[in-house]
């Protein structure tokens, strides 16, 4: 399968990450009790400029370098506001766009 891939022009999916993360935050009703909850989900920008939203962000960064996935995650965390989008991350410093 991955000589189909390379012979394609296409590089292995563990080859390539994305550069920069996000966290957007919203307010949902809990599942059982339907009182207000932040939910934060996980943006991913890649290097070909495309946007990929609702990430698993463990599936993306935690295969490679399990400290960098910490510095990005409470990064994003941090800043990410009560709702709304927070800012581009930087994969694998944990910088602030």
């Amino acid at each position: 399968m991955g000589e189909r891939r390379a012979a394609a022009g296409r590089s292995d999916q563990s080859d390539e990450l994305p550069t920069v993360f996000r966290a957007v935050a919203e307010i949902r009703p809990s599942r059982w009790l339907r009182r207000p909850k932040r939910v934060i989900r996980y943006d991913a920008r890649w290097p070909d400029g495309r946007v990929e939203t609702d990430v698993h962000l463990v599936t993306l960064m935690y295969r490679r370098a399990p400290a960098d996935y910490s510095v990005v995650k409470r990064v994003m965390d941090e800043q990410c506001p009560e709702t709304g989008a927070g800012p581009w991350v930087l994969y694998p410093t944990g910088d602030v766009l």
